[in-house]
């Protein structure tokens, strides 16, 4: 929620266009709290190096964040474009309703993706 306002506040664009900081900050943060949280899981439980453990961090996060961060963009594209078009302020509660739904599709497409991460064995079950 503050990266929306972080990057409002700093009146960053793309294409004529503000950028969202769902677009930009949080898929950054994301990526970066999750190798952190998976370094933290996957270097004790396999006792390995530190280099060893931030490469299999990022690989076991990537694909992850990436297939998450596809479906809820896609949920945001379609009730601020599609839905309600020119699309909601931030400042509504519909806004932040409809985000919650749009992070409830990211964890539907980011199902199948980690489920083969396991499969592989780049992550850990937990």
């Amino acid at each position: 929620m503050g990266g929306e306002w972080l990057v409002r506040a700093s009146g960053m664009n793309l294409a004529g266009k503000p950028i969202h900081a769902d677009f930009l900050l949080d898929f950054t943060l994301a990526w970066l709290l999750g190798i952190g949280f998976q370094y933290f899981s996957i270097a004790p439980m396999r006792d390995i190096t530190p280099a060893q453990g931030l490469w299999a961090a990022v690989k076991a996060d990537t694909s992850s964040i990436v297939s998450f961060q596809i479906g809820l963009f896609a949920g945001m594209w379609l009730y601020q474009e599609i839905l309600f078009a020119p699309g909601l302020a931030k400042t509504t509660a519909a806004y932040w309703l409809l985000m919650q739904l749009a992070v409830i599709v990211g964890f539907f497409t980011a199902w199948p993706v980690n489920g083969w991460l396991i499969r592989a064995g780049w992550k850990e079950r937990m």
